[in-house]
């Protein structure tokens, strides 16, 4: 009985709102309706395998989109049948920022950006205000940052969290490519939010408050250099409970903002900072990037942090042959266990290069090469041999084109070589790591302009080498190769459009040999100018030599689709 009251719900509403988007298209400026509605229905026959679909799949499913005067939209979404029903509404959390001229206002649920290291995209339920007339920047938001919870019976596993509330607010001078911001966030738990708690070890929740101050900065200092700079510091109290202490007047934090924070014993004062220097112009560029996070830094206003980080980076591009060619890499290091109180500390060192030729649209040549490295070194205590990690991953990429055009046909041909390869340079471990892979494709596509006909083929090769399972056994080596076509073509003025696909792979693991192979044929019909039907047929049949994994499939599907 609730089905079908709610599939008499779903064609109400696509009748009502079609014909409500009709009305209102004749008067622009007010509420837009659009959306569609689908049915389907198929079957389903496997064999050698558990069914992993209904056999006799069918539903509804439908999706209205309402648009309100200035750019607000509410979707709606729901699906019945007989593998689930769902329905989809926008307002779980919903909010908006109009805008007019230079000022935005934001209500709802939102997330705004300040600086990377303060106010960094966290959700709030609240509001809040940009102004930017003329070379002022200002904005500040409040709100609520996370909402309180605690455990139940329907739900005793669950974490229980405090509501916190928090306001950020920025003050600036300059253009949106060239300016310096000055972000103070500050945020806090509420300790009377919930009820008392009885936690566990595993479960300890304690109230916390934070507060950010920061500088960022995008500058162009004169034509073609420019200067980024990101600097914060971050008082993040875990625990509000803990015992107050007595602040340092020298720092010159503490003197300015000592107001708005209470020094306890439990207070961190952490900084983050990231600094670019870039100079481009029509020939290249070239930017070197420093980046430093100090451990347990933390803010309110963002979601996650990397801490304990220090990098250097070094990115350059040329372009030559007046923009046909163009050559570009970047090189960086990056280490931890900055306060040196880990028992390790690791390093890591990331390379890359691309090259590109492309004379004219009919031939392009693309080479990348990238290099990632890791290493430990000792911190506290001494490294053991058997323990350590040292690696090394490479991989290379060539990618080549040619294309034909004439007036009535087109024939473009790729061809594309990838190679990965893991070294582990840990002897004591490299034979339960190291891996390679190689990977070969070269495509032929095929099109006649004035038919629409269309086909390609492809053929493929993938190798792959892995761990030995002993040691006696040496690298497992899994292959799959093997041909796939295609075709589509359109009759009746292009009202019908089909299209059907056929791949044959063979695949050689552990000894076996087997086969992979998948056929599937489309067909799409337009009724009228908002109505169609579709048809779909697909077949898999697997027998990779490997008894658990021979088993076949086939599959059928017929849709008829309407929208307004």
């Amino acid at each position: 009985m609730m089905e079908k009251r709610y599939l008499l719900f779903l064609l109400v509403l696509s009748i009502s709102t079609n014909a409500l988007a009709q009305t209102e298209a004749k008067k622009p400026g007010l509420v837009k309706v659009s959306g569609g509605l689908n049915a389907y229905a198929g079957f389903y026959t496997p064999n050698g395998i558990a069914a992993r679909n209904q056999a006799t799949p069918f539903g509804l499913s439908g999706a209205v989109t309402v648009t309100l005067p200035g750019g607000v939209s509410l979707p709606f979404s729901a699906v019945l049948g007989n593998q689930g029903a769902s329905f989809r509404q926008p307002f779980n959390q919903f909010g908006v920022s109009p805008t007019y001229k230079w000022a935005t206002i934001h209500a709802g649920y939102r997330n705004v950006s300040f600086s990377p290291f303060t106010l960094a995209g966290h959700t709030f339920l609240g509001g809040g205000v940009e102004l930017n007339p003329g070379m002022l920047r200002f904005g500040a938001v409040y709100g609520r940052f996370n909402r309180a919870s605690s455990t139940d019976i329907a739900d005793p596993d669950a974490i229980p969290s405090f509501k916190r509330t928090g306001y950020a607010f920025k003050l600036g001078y300059g253009k949106p490519n060239n300016f310096v911001d000055l972000v103070v966030l500050r945020a806090q738990d509420d300790t009377t939010s919930i009820p008392g708690i009885q936690t566990t070890p595993e479960k300890q929740i304690v109230p916390a408050e934070n507060l950010v101050v920061g500088v960022t900065s995008r500058l162009l200092l004169v034509k073609h250099i420019t200067v980024e700079l990101d600097v914060a510091a971050s008082s993040y109290t875990r625990d509000m409970y803990a015992t107050e202490v007595q602040a340092e007047g020298k720092n010159p934090l503490v003197r300015i903002f000592g107001k708005m924070i209470t020094p306890r014993l439990s207070t961190q004062l952490t900084q983050a900072a990231q600094a670019g220097l870039g100079y481009q112009d029509k020939w290249g560029s070239v930017k070197f990037q420093y980046k430093r996070i100090d451990p347990n830094f933390q803010t309110m206003g963002a979601y996650y942090f990397q801490s304990d980080i220090e990098s250097y980076t070094v990115n350059a591009a040329l372009n030559l042959l007046k923009g046909k060619a163009r050559i570009a890499g970047s090189y960086g290091t990056q280490f931890d266990n900055l306060a040196k109180n880990k028992n390790a500390g690791t390093g890591r060192s990331v390379g890359s290069f691309m090259a590109s030729f492309n004379p004219d649209p009919v031939f392009g040549l693309d080479i990348s090469l990238s290099n990632y490295g890791l290493s430990q070194k000792a911190g506290l205590r001494p490294l053991i041999d058997t323990l350590r990690i040292a690696q090394n991953n490479l991989s290379a990429t060539l990618n080549t084109r040619y294309s034909i055009f004439n007036k009535d046909l087109s024939h473009v041909f790729t061809f594309t070589v990838a190679h990965q390869q893991l070294s582990d340079l840990n002897e004591a471990t490299s034979n339960q790591t190291e891996n390679n892979n190689q990977n070969l494709n070269l495509s032929y596509f095929f099109q006649q302009n004035q038919s629409g006909f269309g086909a390609n083929l492809m053929l493929s090769y993938t190798q792959t080498s892995l761990p030995a399972l002993l040691p006696a056994d040496g690298n497992q080596k899994v292959k799959f190769y093997g041909p796939t076509l295609g075709t589509n073509y359109a009759f009746l003025k292009k009202k019908l459009t089909t299209s059907a696909n056929f791949s044959y792979l063979i695949n050689q693991q552990l000894g076996q040999t087997g086969k992979v192979l998948t056929a599937s044929a489309n067909a799409g019909y337009q009724l009228a100018r908002k109505q169609s039907l579709s048809l779909m047929f697909n077949y898999l049949n697997s027998n990779t030599g490997i008894q658990t994994e021979k088993f076949n499939e086939f599959r059928g599907n017929i849709g008829y689709g309407i929208s307004f």
